[in-house]
């Protein structure tokens, strides 16, 4: 059954805070800049023009008045279609009135102004998202992400936050854990991430406010546990997931994250635990990956293979599945079929780095240079892209 789309109305944060966000982004509108910068302010955004329609619409939105300023921007916007700062003053306006609609219309406007602008792409994926338009939504959200929106902003992390959501619901799991990752980075957790946090542990296709309210509960509880191992914090993560364990036994993926938190902390017992998911649940492919990721760790390689390839048998379509099966078969020697893993492990998703690396090693180990150098350099590129860094020169 489809999932309805419903969301909190303001995850995380209030994506606008027009005193400083007007201020900040009005300069780098003006500049054609790629991303809200930490700490950039720059010129107010409308400079002081008298008794003019701008300055009485810049006055009215400082105030408050926001239907009045709203008016006054599409007044002047009237006479001056492409006045990036008056299209950004409005269209968020629009977003904090939940006019969600007209919101997205004047951000269209504003990108074909200013395409470079990467707060720009945000605001509009986030009204997209807000229209339930979930494939729009992201396009641009991964837009936003791409032009170099740090997750060391607060709107940076609204757009990972809204990634995170939409990969959720479309089952993408694996790709849903990373935006989560990188936000936890930069601040603690809240009860909207904790609810994210559960749904991709539990590998639930929903939104936070579709989650039954039977199973909201036992949502929260993983996604603390969870969120706690994805901000590397597993002496708080460990003690979440043992409690878990306890009062659900044979509830899935919990063995599994018990798993991850005493891995991160290197121990061995980790690998009991996902044997003790497969147990539960012999179709289970995280364990199993999981497990054979382990056992490579511990130069256990020959050992590796079987639940690899195990887990690629029962998850064929799962890049992670092909990936670690091919490090193991590269670890013993088995090059070409190694390889030929790790490729598809690529064709599936080109765009995760450890792929890239562990083809690189391959082909490097195989003798095959070239082959070697360039996805040495696609996965510094990634790296670079990931971190929001210059890409460094390829070997």
């Amino acid at each position: 059954m489809k999932a309805h789309h419903t969301a909190p109305r303001r995850p995380i944060i209030s994506v606008l805070r027009l005193a400083s966000a007007l201020v900040i982004c009005g300069s780098l509108l003006a500049a054609g800049a790629g991303a809200v910068a930490p700490g950039q302010g720059g010129p107010p955004l409308v400079q002081s023009r008298g008794n003019t329609v701008e300055s009485r619409a810049e006055a009215a939105r400082a105030a408050g008045r926001l239907d009045e300023a709203a008016a006054l921007y599409r007044q002047a916007l009237a006479t001056r279609p492409r006045w990036a700062e008056g299209l950004w003053a409005l269209g968020t306006i629009a977003y904090e009135q939940d006019r969600f609609a007209e919101c997205r219309g004047v951000f269209s406007r504003l990108v074909a102004v200013q395409p470079k602008v990467a707060a720009v792409w945000a605001l509009r994926g986030l009204c997209e998202f807000r229209l339930g338009s979930n494939r729009k939504a992201r396009e641009q959200l991964d837009r936003a992400v791409a032009l170099g929106l740090p997750a060391s902003e607060e709107l940076g992390r609204a757009v990972r936050f809204h990634q995170s959501l939409l990969l959720t619901q479309r089952g993408e799991f694996d790709l849903a854990i990373e935006p989560l990752r990188e936000i936890l980075q930069f601040r603690p957790s809240s009860p909207e991430l904790d609810l994210a946090c559960g749904l991709v542990l539990l590998r639930r296709p929903l939104l936070p406010a579709s989650i039954p309210e039977a199973d909201r509960h036992l949502v929260r509880q993983a996604g603390e546990a969870y969120c706690a191992h994805l901000a590397r914090h597993p002496e708080q993560a460990l003690p979440r997931f043992e409690a878990l364990v306890q009062e659900h036994p044979r509830e899935r993926y919990l063995h599994y994250g018990r798993g991850l938190a005493l891995a991160q902390q290197g121990s061995a017992d980790a690998l009991d635990q996902y044997r003790k998911e497969i147990e539960l649940f012999p179709d289970d492919v995280l364990a199993r990956v999981e497990l054979a990721f382990g056992l490579l760790a511990r130069g256990r390689e020959t050992e590796a293979i079987a639940p690899a390839e195990e887990a690629a048998r029962l998850a064929p379509g799962l890049f992670v599945t092909h990936l670690v099966l091919g490090r193991a078969l590269a670890g013993t020697g088995r090059l070409e079929r190694g390889i030929r893993e790790l490729e598809e492990a690529a064709a599936l998703q080109p765009r995760i780095p450890a792929i890239q690396l562990a083809l690189a090693r391959a082909y490097a180990q195989a003798g095959r240079q070239p082959e070697a150098d360039r996805a040495r350099a696609a996965f510094q590129s990634l790296e670079s892209a990931r971190r929001g860094a210059p890409t460094p020169n390829a070997p």
